[in-house]
């Protein structure tokens, strides 16, 4: 009896993998059918999700491109000047306001700011050594110039009263060397040398007549021109009928 009941056992375990087959059979359709549904795709639907898609982001660089253009129409205009020498000269003149007073004028030309200064609120009578109060002074000049790429001419005068000393031969060698120390003080706060220009004139192009002791004080001066290039005819010679100039120009090696 038991070797009956083992051998049925044994018949029944030879048909159960029939119902795994059909199962895998079962799902393997599944999937297939599964597979073609996706497939199978709508054409009409599909280029109508299409050009729905380009539609909307074309409206979107639209309004990109049309908020572009307000932007660009809604800002600020341009600043106009009125010659091609004006450009930032204002600002500078206005920069330069709060250091005027009774030795320092600013004069505003075309193409140029000029700061004259009193020698005798720089330099002691017949000396070059500067005063300790001119160096905060040139410091604050310095600081309101040197970022731009302005031309700077420090130029020297004197009066006409005769200079025979070991040091000053004569006026041209003191309004020289005034005009350089000035130079040199501009380029330590920061003003490269190939911007600095230092031309010593002496006595020549008085501002004032050398009568009276007024006007000499007047003549001996040091003017710094602010210059927007070197073409400007002002930094070659403040009159073209006077005798020229002693020249200095630091950066340069040669000394005339």
């Amino acid at each position: 009896m038991k070797q009956r009941k083992k051998r049925n056992e044994q018949q029944n375990d030879h048909h159960r993998w029939v119902v795994s087959y059909a199962d895998f059979i079962t799902l393997l359709f599944a999937f297939f059918v599964v597979m073609y549904a996706i497939s199978s795709v709508n054409i009409s639907k599909y280029k109508s999700l299409s050009e729905g898609m380009k539609s909307a982001f074309n409206k979107k660089d639209e309004a990109r491109a049309l908020t572009s253009t307000k932007s660009i129409k809604d800002g600020p205009q341009t600043k106009q000047f009125k010659g091609p020498f004006n450009d930032g000269l204002d600002e500078l003149n206005q920069s330069l306001a709060d250091l005027e007073d009774g030795n320092y004028k600013i004069n505003r030309q075309e193409g140029w700011v000029e700061l004259d200064i009193n020698s005798g609120a720089l330099f002691d009578s017949g000396e070059s050594d500067l005063k300790p109060e001119a160096f905060v002074k040139l410091m604050r000049l310095a600081t309101k110039i040197k970022k731009s790429s302005s031309i700077v001419a420090v130029e020297g005068y004197t009066d006409n009263i005769p200079i025979e000393t070991p040091q000053f031969p004569s006026n041209w060698e003191l309004s020289a060397m005034r005009a350089a120390v000035v130079g040199r003080i501009l380029n330590s706060f920061g003003i490269e040398t190939q911007r600095i220009l230092v031309t010593g004139y002496g006595e020549q192009y008085p501002v004032a007549d050398n009568v009276t002791e007024q006007g000499r004080a007047a003549n001996r001066r040091v003017t710094i021109i602010i210059a927007l290039n070197r073409n400007i005819p002002r930094l070659l010679n403040p009159s073209l009928s006077q005798p020229a100039a002693h020249r200095v120009v630091i950066g340069d090696k040669d000394i005339k």
